[in-house]
C-alpha cells in the first residue's frame, strides 16, 4: 500500500470512530441553552433533529404528568366523580382541592395539566386506580404500575415511574428522549390534546389558568407542560405547529431565568432543521401559515375583526437586498401588508423571522430599504393613506411633515383635525370620541392613541394547528406595526362614497384608522399598505443606493 493511501486508511479508520451527528454537521449554529438535556423532536415522524444527554436518565419533576394523564384517559371515566381525601393533599403544587370536596375526572385532569397540581395526581391514581371513594394506597400503586406499562408498550426503555405527580423520590427517572416520544403518542389522543393546550378551565367552581407562558410569546404553540424539582431543575415540554409542521422539544435541567428563552431558541432552531425556508415554495408555506393563523378565522366567518393580512397580491418574489448571503430576499405582498425572510438559515426569535419591513416609514419618507444598510431615494407615495382609493387624501406625502410634530400630552383627548391642505387644526367637537394620547415612545417621540392601544393588545380566535384557539392578536405588537412614527389625526374622508370621520394613525410598519360608525370589531383596521407600497415602487425608477446615515434605522 502506498504512503497516500495508508494516510487515506487511517483517516477512513478515525472518521468511523466519530459520532454519526459530527459527519453530518449542520452549518446552522446550535443555540446556546442553560438546559442541560433537552431534544428536538419532529411530530409527525419521530426524527430526531438535535440533542443533548437526549439518553441521560434523570428525574423528570411534573412532567411525569403527561404519563398520568395519558393513562387516566386510556382506562378512566371523565365524568366519574372523585372523593377528594387527606391523603391527596401532598402540597407543593396544587389544584386548590379540599378534603370532602366531590370532583369529576375532567376537572382533576385539568387541575393536572393547567395548574401541575400535585393534589389531582394522587387523586386521579387512587380514583382511576380502583378507589373514588376512599383512600387506598393500593389503588395508588396499581396506577403506577400501569404507568410503567404504558412506558414498557412505548419501548421507553429508560423510563421508570415511582409516582404519578413527578416529586423527586429514587428510582423516578427517565431521558428527555423517552419524554418526547411519550409525548408523541399523547398527541395521538384528541382529548389529551384539548387539555395539554387549553388556555383556561372554568367548572365545578373551580378556575384553572395554564402555567405555561410559552404561548403568550411564541405563535404556534399546541400545548405544554412545566415543572420543577431540586432534582431535576426547570423542565418544559413544548409541542409547536408551523406550516403543516409539528416540532416537540423537552428540555431539563434549565433555571427560572432561561427556560422559557431555551424552548423558543429550539423551537425556532428546530423548524430550521426541518423545513428551511430556502426554497420559493418553503418560504409561500411559512407565509400561507402566518396568514392563516389570524385570517383564517376572518374569512370563514369565524371572528369579526380587521384582515390583518388580506389577500395576497401575488406569488413569492425575490427582491434585491444588499448584505444578505445571496444578495436578495423573499418576499411576498398581501393587501394589508408585506412577509419577508431575509435570511432562511438564520436561528431567530420566531416573532422575528418572518417580518414586514418598515413598509408606512418608506413610504412617508420616500427612502426605500433595499440592504442592511443601504435606501434608495424615491418621492413620498402620494397615495392616499385612508379612504377610498380615490380620496384626495391625506397622502403619505402629506404626513411626512408630521413625524416631528410634537406629541400630544399623555391621556389627552385626540381633537387634531388634519385637513386636505395639510394643515392641522384643533376640533373640540372631535372630543365626543373619546379617545386619548398615549406616552409618547422615547425612540420616535409620539404616543399610541387609546383606540389603537386596546387593538394592539387584543386577543381573539386564531387557528393552531387547525384548531380555534384564543390568543393574543399580536405577539408582540412591534413585530406586526412597529413604534407610532405620527400622532393620531381626525381626517374626514369618503368610505364606500360617504363622507366620514376617521381617526388616522402611522406606526413604522402599518396604519391604523379607527372609523367610529363602523360595527364592533371593524372599527380599527387596518390600512393598505401592502397595496400601497406595491404600487409605489412599481410606479417609481429607483435612485442609487446611499449609504445609511446616523438617523436612518435598520429594519428588524
Amino acid at each position: 500500500m502506498g504512503r497516500w493511501a495508508c494516510v487515506l486508511a487511517v483517516l477512513v479508520a478515525l472518521l468511523a470512530l466519530l459520532p454519526s451527528q459530527a459527519l453530518a454537521a449542520s452549518p446552522i449554529p446550535r443555540p446556546v441553552v442553560a438546559a442541560t438535556h433537552w431534544i428536538v423532536m419532529d411530530a409527525d415522524t419521530g426524527q430526531i433533529l438535535d440533542g443533548a444527554r437526549q439518553r441521560d436518565r434523570t428525574a423528570m419533576a411534573s412532567l411525569t404528568k403527561v404519563m398520568t394523564a395519558l393513562v387516566a384517559l386510556e382506562r378512566g371515566d371523565l365524568d366519574q366523580r372523585v372523593q377528594i381525601v387527606q391523603s391527596d393533599l401532598i402540597g407543593e403544587s396544587t389544584a386548590n382541592l379540599e378534603a370532602g370536596q366531590q370532583v369529576t375526572l375532567r376537572t382533576l385532569l385539568y387541575g393536572l395539566l393547567l395548574r401541575s397540581g400535585n393534589d389531582a395526581a394522587m387523586a386521579i391514581a387512587r380514583a382511576v386506580g380502583g378507589s373514588p371513594e376512599g383512600d387506598d394506597p393500593p389503588a395508588r400503586a396499581r396506577f403506577v404500575g400501569w404507568m410503567n406499562d404504558k412506558a414498557r408498550e412505548l419501548e421507553l426503555a429508560d423510563t421508570h415511574f415511582v409516582n404519578p405527580h413527578g416529586l423527586d423520590e429514587l428510582g423516578h427517572y427517565t431521558t428527555v428522549y423517552d419524554l418526547a416520544v411519550l409525548t408523541r403518542a399523547a398527541l395521538a389522543n384528541p382529548t389529551f390534546v384539548a387539555m395539554f393546550g387549553a388556555d383556561r378551565y372554568e367548572a365545578e367552581g373551580f378556575t384553572y389558568e395554564h402555567g405555561n407562558q410559552l404561548p403568550k410569546r411564541y405563535p404556534g404553540v399546541i400545548g405544554g407542560k412545566t415543572g420543577w424539582t431540586d432534582d431535576a431543575g426547570l423542565c418544559l415540554i413544548e409541542v409547536a405547529e408551523r406550516a403543516g409542521h409539528r416540532l416537540v422539544v423537552v428540555l431539563i435541567g434549565s433555571t427560572f431565568e432561561h427556560w422559557y428563552d431555551d424552548a423558543a431558541r429550539l423551537l425556532d432552531y428546530g423548524w430550521v432543521l426541518l423545513d428551511p425556508p430556502a426554497s420559493d415554495e418553503a418560504a409561500g408555506r411559512v407565509f400561507a401559515w402566518w396568514r392563516e393563523r389570524v385570517d383564517g378565522p376572518v374569512q370563514a366567518g369565524l371572528a369579526q375583526r380587521t384582515w390583518l393580512w388580506g389577500e395576497p397580491l401575488g406569488p413569492v418574489v425575490h427582491e434585491p437586498y444588499a448584505g444578505t448571503p445571496d444578495g436578495w430576499r423573499r418576499v411576498q405582498y398581501f393587501e394589508k401588508g408585506r412577509m419577508e425572510i431575509t435570511d432562511p438559515l438564520a436561528v431567530v426569535d420566531a416573532r422575528w423571522y418572518v417580518t414586514g419591513g418598515r413598509l408606512a416609514w418608506e413610504l412617508i419618507t420616500g427612502q426605500r430599504q433595499v440592504g442592511l444598510d443601504e435606501f434608495s431615494t424615491l418621492r413620498p407615495a402620494e397615495l392616499p393613506v385612508a379612504g377610498d382609493p380615490d380620496s384626495a387624501g391625506p397622502t403619505y406625502a402629506d404626513l411626512r411633515p408630521l413625524l416631528s410634530a410634537p406629541p400630544l400630552p399623555a391621556g389627552s383627548r385626540v381633537a387634531l383635525r388634519l385637513g386636505p391642505d395639510g394643515l392641522v387644526r384643533v376640533d373640540p367637537s372631535l372630543e365626543r370620541y373619546e379617545v386619548t394620547s398615549g406616552e409618547p415612545f422615547p425612540e420616535t417621540g409620539h404616543g399610541v392613541a387609546s383606540v389603537f392601544a386596546a387593538f394592539l393588545e387584543a386577543r381573539g380566535p386564531v387557528l393552531v394547528n387547525g384548531s380555534l384557539r384564543e390568543e393574543s392578536l399580536f405577539n408582540p405588537a412591534l413585530a406586526l406595526v412597529g413604534l407610532p412614527i405620527t400622532e393620531a389625526y381626525w381626517v374626514t374622508v369618503p368610505v364606500g362614497g360617504q363622507e366620514r370621520d376617521v381617526l388616522l394613525q402611522c406606526f413604522e410598519r402599518r396604519c391604523l384608522t379607527f372609523t367610529p360608525d363602523n360595527p364592533p370589531g371593524w372599527q380599527v383596521e387596518m390600512g393598505n399598505i401592502g397595496r400601497h407600497y406595491k404600487q409605489w415602487i412599481e410606479s417609481r425608477a429607483l435612485a442609487r443606493p446611499r449609504a445609511a446615515s446616523s438617523a436612518a434605522s435598520r429594519d428588524a
